[in-house]
């Protein structure tokens, strides 16, 4: 039997990934929408009358704020610093369960090229578009990207489940779980351990010189890295000198063979294989490594977006945003952009 105390933690779980998804949504979202995405990225298995329980409460605390009946609610700015002041215990691991259950739900296959794929999503002015994407060629060019396939989404237009607010441009980037998930797709584990800041010295990776463990952290590393400005991308894409977003993962020594299939066949459709890979038990860019394992070191999929940074736009980004059609994305160099209307 659980206890008062067990019920207690539970309530306040659900009730903190509630606000999550509301707040990640940018736009109003209903009790349906929001018992959907409990299931599937936090499983959390909660009925919309439970969902509708949790917002009259809300509501009452001016957490969130009912927009209509039919479009849902929004988080309202006591909602959103409920949020940072979390349980302890509830922020820890967040970012590795989101990691782990956005590769589970990868569904791309590049041998017929169906599925769905992660993808970062950012947020800019639609002024800035142009701008934008002037900057973020130096890096598609230099291949500091998990793929040169994008996805442009302008105001009121949807970005996987993020309808681009106002006077606003959304850009999405292929995630580097697209990796993680089209080897779990191959039976191949994968233990994703740091994001981090890789420096390239004359145009090669040298070392790591700083590490954020996913399994130990509540923010996406890539995003801290990007808002405390610790990149220089677009040095290294032109001059091979410089810092980027990189992250590192592990898999097993005995499953490299069908693991370079994988890599092969990603390659193939404009997914860029591993940047490093390591040899079994070896330390990767001053990374130690397991017994039996072998270190890879993927490309951040934020690089474009932290070169454009570099430039001096603002922009908001979400890594690991979610889902999108492998056939809604496009190659960089073959945009046709409508201007910044």
């Amino acid at each position: 039997m659980r206890s008062v105390n067990q019920e207690g933690v539970e309530v306040e779980r659900q009730r903190m990934a509630i606000l999550r998804i509301i707040a990640n949504s940018r736009r109003a979202v209903g009790s349906k929408v929001i018992a959907r995405r409990l299931k599937e990225d936090y499983g959390i298995e909660l009925s919309e009358r439970g969902v509708r329980y949790h917002l009259n409460l809300m509501d009452e605390n001016e957490l969130t704020a009912k927009v209509s009946r039919r479009d849902g609610r929004v988080i309202t700015a006591q909602g959103l610093a409920e949020i940072e002041d979390a349980m302890v215990a509830d922020k820890v691991g967040f970012v590795i369960d989101r990691i782990e259950l956005l590769s589970y739900r990868v569904t791309f296959n590049p041998l017929d090229l169906s599925g769905n794929v992660p993808v970062n999503i950012s947020l800019l002015p639609a002024r800035e578009l142009d701008k934008a994407i002037e900057a973020m060629a130096y890096s598609m060019e230099a291949n500091i990207c998990v793929s040169r396939l994008v996805a442009i989404a302008r105001e009121g237009e949807k970005l996987g489940d993020i309808v681009i607010p106002e006077g606003q441009v959304g850009i999405a980037t292929v995630c580097s779980l697209v990796t993680n998930g089209t080897l779990l797709k191959a039976g191949i584990p994968i233990d994703s351990r740091f994001g981090g800041i890789l420096q390239f010295r004359t145009g090669h990776p040298l070392r790591f010189t700083d590490l954020i463990e996913y399994s130990g952290s509540s923010l996406d590393p890539s995003e801290i890295f990007i808002a405390g400005r610790m990149t220089s991308v677009n040095h290294v894409s032109r001059e091979g000198n410089g810092k980027i977003l990189a992250n590192f993962r592990e898999i097993p020594s005995l499953c490299m063979d069908e693991a370079e299939r994988v890599f092969c066949n990603l390659e193939k459709v404009g997914v860029n294989r591993p940047l490093i890979i390591g040899s079994p038990g070896k330390s990767v860019c001053g990374v130690p490594v397991g017994l039996g394992k072998v270190g890879m070191v993927l490309v951040g999929g934020l690089n474009p977006i932290a070169g454009a940074v570099e430039a001096g736009i603002e922009i908001n980004s979400k890594a690991m945003s979610g889902l999108i059609g492998y056939d809604e994305l496009v190659d960089y160099f073959k945009l046709e952009l409508k201007g910044s209307e």
